[in-house]
């Protein structure tokens, strides 16, 4: 189950770059510049967009089922989970590739946990796969500060003073990681939270945003080349439960084209000549040198392949050697897929819907109830 895409094949849209979504592939000539090609296959195309939509249709299903929809709420484009008691601080959540543009779906059980457990509301900002990790960071801070405006407004809180917890998964370690490296003085302020009772004491501040700390869990940093093929990876485990009940053909095909899929996208990026910005060497650099936070968790998983936590961890040791911060790490049983976990069952699906994904569990409850316990241990210390 070593299977959360960093990167999904669908992710090479970029403005520098043509989508894969419509087949094309740019070829550099050394007489001519770039010579834009047609790939023939369509098939394969087909394939790509196929989880995302599925994605989408349940998380448009399950807004229409009233116990989902009063669970989940938008506040300025991103998914908002209030908890059950009196809010005093929140947590801004970045999901890995794919299933974090739905994280209401992927992740709700975890982030559910984790709100009601410490009453903290969860602000979960979705984005759009792209090479540009440097633009959608920049989108979920924008998206999570207007978020953030409204709920404090909405809850009474004080919007100078209500910590921010910020956690990643996968790709989201990434994104969260370039916020962290965008201004040496983000975190200047200390800020001290009574997690029991919610009292706040913070020094003077004119910063709309507190980050009180990063919990990281299994950071990954792949290149573009490299990405491309964990999409097989995590469309298989996404799908097999499906397929291995016996008669969904569709299931069957998709799992059949998989191989001929990552091994088109991963020829297109090559063909195509570019990476991810920035890229995995320029991100560790980045961490390096401008990484500003008071405290970092770095959480990996004993059975993760995907994992890339032990080079994060070493960039941020350096930088703590010039900075004022600390880096820790914790181990806890698990895959690269644990924190996801969603059911459909009893769902009110659309016909069509039902059809391809029918009634399936992706995810491990019990290993989700892990994290959460680490997380919501972590939250609290603070």
């Amino acid at each position: 189950q070593h299977v959360m895409a960093s990167s999904s094949v669908a992710s090479v849209a970029s403005p520098s770059a043509p989508s894969l979504a419509s087949a094309r592939v740019w070829r550099r000539d050394s007489r001519r510049g770039a010579v834009l090609a047609r790939a023939q296959a369509p098939n394969d195309v087909a394939s790509l967009v196929t989880l995302d939509r599925a994605l989408k249709q349940i998380a448009d299903d399950r807004k229409k089922n009233t116990h989902a929809a009063a669970s989940w709420i938008d506040v300025a484009g991103a998914r908002v989970r209030l908890p059950r008691g009196r809010p005093w601080g929140f947590v801004h959540f970045v999901g890995g590739a794919v299933l974090g543009a739905y994280p209401d779906v992927a992740y709700d059980s975890l982030l559910s946990r984790v709100a009601d457990a410490c009453d903290v509301v969860v602000v979960a900002t979705p984005f759009e796969l792209g090479t540009d990790h440097e633009a959608i960071a920049e989108d979920v801070k924008a998206m999570y500060s207007r978020a953030r405006v409204e709920i404090c407004a909405r809850e009474m809180l004080d919007v100078r003073a209500a910590p921010t917890f910020r956690v990643g998964h996968s790709l989201g370690c990434k994104v969260l990681a370039l916020l962290a490296c965008e201004d040496e003085d983000a975190n200047a302020d200390v800020v001290d939270v009574d997690a029991a009772s919610g009292a706040i004491s913070m020094a003077s501040s004119s910063k709309d945003d507190v980050t009180q700390g990063y919990f990281f869990v299994a950071f990954n940093n792949a290149s573009a080349s490299d990405s491309v093929m964990l999409i097989e990876k995590f469309a298989r485990e996404l799908l097999k439960n499906r397929a291995g009940g016996g008669d969904n053909a569709a299931a069957f095909d998709f799992l059949k084209t998989l191989p001929s899929i990552a091994s088109f996208a991963e020829r297109a990026a090559k063909a195509a000549g570019f990476d991810f910005k920035p890229s995995p060497e320029d991100t560790l650099e980045r961490v390096r040198r401008k990484f500003s936070a008071r405290k970092t968790r770095m959480l990996k998983f004993t059975d993760d392949e995907l994992d890339q936590n032990e080079a994060l961890v070493a960039a941020l040791r350096a930088r703590f050697e010039v900075y004022p911060g600390t880096v820790d790490t914790q181990e806890i049983e698990g895959n690269h897929l644990t924190p996801v976990f969603f059911t459909l069952e009893g769902m009110k699906l659309s016909p069509a819907l039902e059809r391809v994904v029918g009634d399936f569990s992706l995810g491990d409850a019990k290993g989700v109830n892990r994290l959460a316990d680490a997380l919501v241990s972590w939250i609290r210390e603070r």
